[in-house]
């Protein structure tokens, strides 16, 4: 079975905003990596840092950013060889163009 990227779900309509799921959980045997959906038209990711360095890492890969059906999605490869948490910061732009961030978790497995 081929490796997917685990889909999660950000509502910007609510502050701070909010992933689903958190932590994010990223098995070896299973994924290649995280996408992140926007549950809202207008806003738009613009990167993300993990462990406070911006993406790409030596784990995570460059983001891949999209419009999709109107709305953002941000996805990035995580070589799940670190089987640790991960802190990381979603860097996004609101409707009128404002800067923002959030900051879920990541969890590496096995």
């Amino acid at each position: 079975m081929p490796k997917t990227s685990v889909p999660v779900n950000v509502n910007f309509n609510q502050a701070p905003p909010a992933c689903n799921p958190d932590p994010v959980r990223v098995s070896k045997a299973n994924n290649s990596g995280i996408t992140w959906k926007s549950n809202n038209a207008g806003y738009t990711f613009t990167g993300v840092t993990i462990d406070g360095n911006a993406a790409p890492t030596g784990e995570f890969g460059t983001p891949d950013i999209q419009v999709v059906g109107g709305k953002s999605q941000m996805t990035v490869t995580d070589g799940v060889t670190d089987y640790n948490d991960h802190t990381y910061t979603l860097e996004y732009t609101d409707p009128q163009g404002n800067p923002g961030q959030y900051d879920p978790k990541i969890k590496n497995e096995q």
